[in-house]
């Protein structure tokens, strides 16, 4: 948002462009067909700008900024699967895997981590292992890091410092931060979320909420979350581009608000 907001106010109200007026001389005489001569001396003094550094704000203000938040405060809340227009993702995936396994996923970061966060992850991952996951596939639990996220059956989003906590079925929290630059890697790496998933870049796209996961295995899952009207879902989108499968695998599913709220 910041950066819509930071080029929205340096362009001049529409007000301060209605009284802009050409220099005197300037003004076509009684039939003939000139057109009022531009006037830069005039445009500079309304706007503090020259009118090279004006057109290039409106043009990146039109082009659209890379980061909008206006769809923040509609994603947040506990969205559930529909399950009438959803496809199976037993489906989805079939004919698609290679014949070996992701492997379930660990934390690696050189220490030993132990938040309530990381530790919520791990027993995850643990019940993962046993196979006593709700909605468990044995097929589609070789997906390792994108298992959850194409079995997902409730999304809760909820907001956190600096970003949101994605709460996947009930028992899988993850911490993201939109990147308030967009899609952009700074040297030092402190736009990335490391967890169970590996990396993860957030940002937004317009209205959409993406979510970049470099997978500990290898490859990568893309996610992006869309509020949609009429009627009110969240379209949830994932992309899956891992050594385990033949090709990269996109599904689409709907979620409706969990009060009913259509």
């Amino acid at each position: 948002m910041g950066a819509a907001l930071s080029l929205a106010s340096m362009i001049p109200r529409s007000d301060t462009l209605l009284r802009l007026r050409p220099c005197r001389g300037t003004m076509p005489q009684r039939g003939r067909s000139k057109s009022i001569a531009k006037s830069p001396v005039t445009l500079k003094k309304a706007t503090g700008m020259s009118p090279r550094l004006l057109i290039l704000i409106l043009l990146l203000y039109v082009l659209g900024a890379p980061v909008s938040t206006s769809a923040a405060p509609l994603i947040v809340g506990v969205w559930v699967l529909d399950e009438k227009t959803g496809p199976d993702p037993d489906d989805v995936f079939k004919g698609k895997l290679r014949h070996e396994s992701s492997p379930v996923p660990r934390l690696q970061s050189g220490g030993q981590r132990n938040t309530p966060h990381d530790v919520t992850q791990l027993a995850y991952w643990d019940t993962v292992r046993k196979g006593e996951e709700a909605h468990a596939s044995k097929n589609l639990r070789r997906l390792g890091t994108a298992y959850p996220l194409v079995q997902a059956r409730r999304l809760e989003i909820s907001d956190e410092e600096g970003g949101y906590r994605l709460t996947y079925d009930g028992d899988l929290p993850r911490t993201v931060r939109p990147n308030p630059t967009g899609k952009v890697y700074s040297a030092k790496g402190d736009e990335l979320i490391q967890d169970t998933f590996g990396y993860t870049l957030s940002y937004w796209d317009k209205d959409s909420l993406v979510l970049e996961a470099d997978a500990p295995e290898g490859g990568k899952v893309i996610e992006h979350l869309t509020v949609r009207e009429n009627p009110h879902q969240l379209e949830y989108v994932v992309r899956v581009q891992l050594p385990i499968l033949m090709q990269p695998v996109e599904i689409k599913r709907l979620f409706n608000p969990a009060n009913g709220a259509r």
